[in-house]
């Protein structure tokens, strides 16, 4: 018997077919891309940026003159490991045994290339033997100007872009401009989920990137998008539900992509083909049990004000203004003082986070199902 494949996926890119709206942020990438445009683009974690570059990556695949590079430095501490990273994704897509991929392994033969197994993928892995900083700094450039010079066209995505100012070396941003602005075949898609880091370093003119790239701000999903593409997806599976529990689903989870994604696919787990409020339920007290245990070592990391300030921001949902006097009193958070200092706590933290890219500016817990158990206590 065919393994049905759940249809809402949460870390997987599935195909068009799975994929929901983001239909002008597709148009503009794509646009970008084929004008030699680079792209900076900013959303919430998990809002879905990594889903549409490999939704738009999975549309210019069809184009035999281009390929796509994605490389995620979330992870990456350093020059030396961005460098490795992007030597590793370069050899991923272009493999040894085929015509590029002779190519790049004799340009990097001079760093002594070492391949090995990555023992939790089973994939190749690439490392190069650099050991001083200046040998990065031109690493970069020759493996970047090595792409140019192919007869084809590149596109690198770098995710989670303001990992960069958190690297001991300070020319990070300078060194990539510079390279940058001399390619004619290799075009970068910079994407970043700390909205405030990356404002600061694409919009500050101080700074090396200012006004080199399109920007995108990746909103929500519109509701009656997502509802008409939740019903339409469970419908294809023959079950049933009503737009009075598609409106659950998507207040419960504030129609933030990860979460809504995550909460329909526990729903088709649940195999009940007529979904009714009771199912919905159920979902709601699965997701908690599993995750409570989580939320608990949360309340362990976190100070008693920092905590009591979490708590106050979930049961608001949005927070305007946390210095107010009638939200402090209202939540007995103490002073405006205390609240600064566990609001910027909680901040670096990543448990709240403050979406700028508005006209009113609020603060909200990141997690939407931790927020939904912090209500309930």
């Amino acid at each position: 018997m065919k393994e049905i494949t759940n249809p809402f996926s949460t870390n997987t890119y599935l195909g068009p077919a799975f994929f929901c709206d983001r239909e002008q942020e597709t148009k503009t990438l794509v646009q970008n891309i084929q004008h030699h445009s680079h792209t900076a683009f900013f959303a919430l974690r998990r809002m879905g940026k990594t889903a549409l570059i490999q939704h738009v990556f999975y549309l210019l695949q069809k184009q035999r003159n281009r390929k796509c590079i994605y490389m995620d430095i979330y992870a990456t501490q350093n020059l030396k490991q961005f460098t490795n990273l992007l030597a590793n994704n370069i050899y991923s897509v272009f493999p040894e045994q085929k015509g590029i991929g002779k190519k790049f392994w004799e340009a990097i033969k001079l760093f002594r290339p070492v391949v090995s197994i990555d023992p939790l993928s089973g994939n190749p892995e690439l490392s190069l033997d650099i050991t001083q900083p200046k040998q990065f700094e031109k690493t970069i450039p020759q493996l970047l100007q090595f792409l140019d010079q192919q007869p084809i066209k590149t596109v690198i995505a770098i995710d989670e872009f303001q990992q960069i100012l958190s690297y001991p070396e300070k020319n990070v941003e300078a060194l990539l401009r510079t390279v940058m602005q001399t390619l004619k075949n290799v075009t970068f898609i910079f994407c970043g989920s700390n909205q405030a880091m990356m404002q600061e370093i694409f919009n500050s003119a101080k700074r090396p990137f200012y006004a080199s790239c399109n920007t995108i701000n990746l909103q929500k999903i519109d509701r009656s998008i997502y509802k008409s593409f939740i019903r339409d997806t469970f419908s294809k599976y023959k079950f049933k539900i009503s737009d009075e529990e598609t409106e659950e689903i998507l207040d419960y989870t504030h129609i933030h992509t990860y979460y809504t994604q995550y909460f329909c696919h526990e729903l088709f787990l649940q195999n009940q083909k007529n979904i009714q409020a009771a199912t919905l339920q159920a979902v709601k007290q699965k997701i908690m049990r599993e995750k409570e245990a989580v939320f608990f070592q949360y309340r362990n990391l976190l100070t008693v004000t920092q905590w009591h300030l979490l708590k106050a921001m979930a049961k608001e949902e949005k927070v305007t203004q946390p210095y107010n006097k009638k939200f402090i009193n209202t939540h007995n958070l103490g002073s405006s003082a205390i609240v600064k200092r566990s609001l910027e706590s909680l901040l670096q933290k990543e448990m709240i986070y403050r979406d700028t890219s508005i006209s009113e500016p609020y603060y909200a817990v990141y997690d939407k199902f931790l927020m939904r158990w912090l209500q309930a206590l």
